[in-house]
């Protein structure tokens, strides 16, 4: 599979192409809450506050908040070791953006099972040294939805 500059998955079969040029409201439950807590675990980062005091209640609220840790891992990981800042959206802007949909299409390739596909596009997204630990938090936060 080759993979562009930018990051992201080239092909047809791409998940990628599902997430680009919708809006969130399009979006299955599990991509919706996927997208709309990453971006208000950065934008609670940013504002200097714990995403997971944030997080917590509303993963518990869904009874998911084993989620928690490794979604924050996984975050805390793109935040500090990606090999280019990512942009996310304010919490609940209607589009998604390009790093949101690349993030999406990472977590629909694990849902999937397709680990080759997932480690390339963590290559594109952290630095060396983070990518088996971004790949184990992707991976558990996939089994997480799949229960």
């Amino acid at each position: 599979m080759a993979i562009p500059a930018r990051g992201y998955p080239a092909g047809r079969g791409s998940p990628l192409y599902q997430f680009l040029d919708r809006s969130a409201a399009e979006l299955a439950y599990v991509d919706q809450l996927l997208l709309t807590s990453m971006r208000q675990w950065v934008a609670t980062m940013r504002a200097g506050r714990c995403p997971c005091s944030v997080l917590g209640p509303v993963l518990r609220g869904r009874g998911l908040v084993e989620l928690l840790p490794d979604l924050n891992m996984a975050m805390l990981l793109i935040e500090r070791e990606a090999l280019s800042q990512l942009c996310f959206k304010p919490p609940f802007a209607a589009e998604i953006g390009d790093d949101e949909a690349l993030l999406l299409s990472l977590h629909a390739l694990a849902r999937a099972g397709a680990q080759p596909r997932v480690d390339a596009v963590i290559e594109q997204i952290v630095k060396p040294e983070a990518r088996l630990p971004l790949s184990v938090a992707v991976a558990r936060i996939a089994v997480a939805f799949a229960r």
